[in-house]
């Protein structure tokens, strides 16, 4: 019994929202997806130039919160970009593509798939999120750390076959400003820095 109700809650979380529920599809966008690009401004001259936006494909997991978790090392460009050279900060953006998911089950979502009829990932109608924050390092041993690692290597399994040698950690997004576009009419913003409290 409870294997099917994990089942059922698994299908509605997968179901996407109607375009006018804008944090609902916010939120399904971040529970459904595996990946998106880790976007930072480079610190690095080694094949960028300081100052450059930097996109990096990152894997993450919600945890069933909302708050994006990654597992990192300070040996990748992004990581370097955040916290390592002069003049890093901990600023970063995460955007997503409703044309990522490739569950065939999504196959009726015809306005992501190129060669449809207007479709294109650049189609108003494929949803795209991006969620800006400060990235933070967790704190090792802590319940939250725990709770991030159980999700992040229960949604990417490789990660644990990491080399421990390469000093990966758990780190967050602190979101504090979501923009989204999943439909016509222009960008949603559903949380901006400024109107937070």
């Amino acid at each position: 019994m409870a294997i099917a109700s994990s089942l059922a809650v698994a299908a509605v979380a997968r179901a996407p929202p109607f375009h006018w529920q804008k944090p609902e599809t916010a939120r399904w966008m971040a529970g459904t997806l595996d990946w998106g690009f880790l976007s930072t401004i480079s610190t690095r001259s080694e094949a960028s130039s300081v100052g450059d936006a930097f996109g990096n494909p990152y894997s993450f997991s919600d945890a069933s919160t909302g708050v994006p978790y990654f597992y990192a090392s300070m040996l990748d460009a992004s990581m370097i970009d955040l916290f390592v050279t002069n003049g890093s900060k901990p600023r970063a953006s995460l955007t997503l593509s409703e044309s990522a998911i490739t569950d065939p089950g999504f196959i009726f979502r015809q306005y992501c798939k190129i060669g449809t009829n207007l479709g294109d990932p650049e189609n108003p109608p494929c949803a795209r999120l991006v969620l800006s924050g400060n990235i933070v390092k967790l704190t090792a041993n802590s319940t939250e750390e725990k709770k991030a690692k159980e999700a992040l290597f229960s949604r990417h399994p490789s990660f644990e076959q990491y080399p421990p040698g390469h000093d990966f950690f758990a780190a967050k997004m602190e979101v504090d400003t979501v923009w989204l576009i999943d439909w016509y009419g222009g960008a949603a913003i559903i949380l901006h820095r400024t109107t937070l409290p």
